[in-house]
């Protein structure tokens, strides 16, 4: 365990400890003003992809429809049991504040088939292929959200610490500090005050 700051040079030492932690407090408040406007910005983008996806996933569900009400539902079975080519997906990361989080999705769908059944079946294959990337850039938007969300919460958490709890720890400590260097200065100058008595009283 470490001994109390006692001297002139611990002062200096905590004046500057001091100042580091309120240095490291605005830059965190600054990074944390950053993070939430970034948040409500990624938000919006959010409830709007999940919109669009909704909307073309409603979309694709009635041309799907349609194409089986004329026919297409035979062809629609044997396709799936063939296992499909399976789509892809590249995400654009962009790193931002220390934390790294998608902007965009490219989604590209696996080949699509020859579907001859009906003339309906192309649109609606169209329409799926468009909902599938609306569903990516739904699900980069999440990703992203839950990232800043995280580093939103432990930059508040570590400026807080600062703020709450080690700030006024120091500072308390440089106030006792003072106390006690104060309590030294006017013990060392009754000394003086003293010896100087004693001294004149003996001429």
């Amino acid at each position: 365990m470490s001994s109390p700051p006692r001297t002139r040079a611990d002062r200096l030492h905590l004046l500057h400890r001091v100042d580091t932690a309120r240095r490291a407090a605005t830059l965190l408040r600054s990074k944390e003003e950053a993070l939430e406007r970034e948040q409500d910005r990624v938000a919006g983008h959010l409830a709007r992809a999940t919109s669009d996806w909704a909307a073309a996933l409603g979309t694709a569900t009635s041309l799907l429809a349609r194409a089986r009400a004329l026919g297409a539902s035979g062809e629609l079975d044997r396709w799936v049991r063939t296992l499909p080519a399976t789509a892809t997906a590249a995400p654009t990361w962009q790193v931002s504040m220390g934390v790294s989080y998608p902007t965009a999705v490219a989604c590209t769908p696996g080949p699509r088939p020859d579907l001859t059944t009906t003339a309906a079946l192309g649109p609606a294959a169209d329409a799926y292929a468009a909902a599938l990337s609306a569903a990516a850039t739904a699900a980069g938007a999440a990703l992203a959200q839950r990232r800043l969300d995280r580093e939103l919460a432990e930059t508040r958490r570590r400026r807080r610490a600062v703020e709450d709890r080690l700030l006024p720890e120091l500072e308390d400590t440089c106030r006792r500090l003072e106390l006690h260097l104060d309590e030294l200065d006017r013990e060392e100058a009754q000394r003086v005050r003293t010896a100087v008595r004693i001294r004149e009283g003996g001429r």
